[in-house]
């Protein structure tokens, strides 16, 4: 550092100047990257426009809200999240469903997975008579280390109308992190996406019909879900 003899003015080093300079720079767009990364994830998963809310469910109660029912596994509404396990004596995944009924619609939660999940679903039925079929609809699987979206197979026919992987992609699902997971359907397309991961999507013809509830199944255990929202279409 230098200083003037006539002045207590200091002087500093051309070098330290512009390696400051640099340095300043540097620090504008790191922060200008992170807030641009922050805003577009804030703003990724809003409200969609046109649209009216049909399902708002946070599980503050300690019991299962109205309109959901438990097919197989331990299901229980408890601290503000919906916990799911599968039951080793049924022989099935576990599974539980909230009836409301939706064509073209909106839906997302929050979820976590655990060290003991196999396998996460969310899907759907067709609404009876609409498909000449047994079985679900399709669903959007996560597992720890990938995704997918399928289209179950129709039960009585299952060699010629088998499941089907329409889309997929790897990814580590970390046990003990929250994900929000948004799921479009619009027409016969379908849109699955998690903040921060790739979306997949997916058609097929079937997936028009009208769905009477949302299906939740866990293969393992340890699997919570929150902040339950659904949209449909205004008229």
């Amino acid at each position: 550092m230098l200083r003037s003899a006539k002045t207590d003015t200091i002087y500093l080093p051309s070098l330290f100047i512009r390696r400051f300079n640099l340095s300043m720079i540097f620090t504008k767009r790191l922060l200008f990257s992170v807030i641009c990364f922050s805003c577009y994830f804030a703003f990724s998963f809003e409200p969609p426009a046109k649209s009216k809310i049909l399902i708002d469910e946070d599980f503050s109660e300690n019991a299962l809200p109205e309109k959901w029912s438990v097919q197989t596994g331990a299901w229980s509404a408890a601290n503000g999240v919906f916990n799911g396990a599968e039951i080793e004596a049924d022989h099935h995944a576990a599974a539980a469903r909230r009836a409301v009924v939706t064509g073209d619609a909106v839906y997302q939660f929050n979820f976590k997975i655990g060290e003991n999940t196999k396998a996460f679903q969310f899907g759907f039925d067709p609404i009876r008579g609409a498909l000449d079929k047994k079985g679900h609809l399709f669903s959007v699987i996560v597992s720890p280390s990938e995704w997918k979206i399928i289209k179950h197979l129709d039960k009585n026919k299952p060699k010629e109308d088998p499941n089907e992987i329409l889309a997929t992609a790897r990814h580590d699902f970390k046990p003990g992190d929250w994900y929000h997971l948004r799921v479009t359907t619009s027409g016969a397309e379908v849109k699955a996406e998690i903040e921060g991961v790739e979306p997949l999507t997916a058609e097929h013809p079937t997936f028009t019909v009208k769905k009477p509830a949302l299906v939740f199944r866990v293969s393992g255990s340890d699997v919570q879900i929150d902040e339950l929202q659904v949209w449909a279409k205004k008229e």
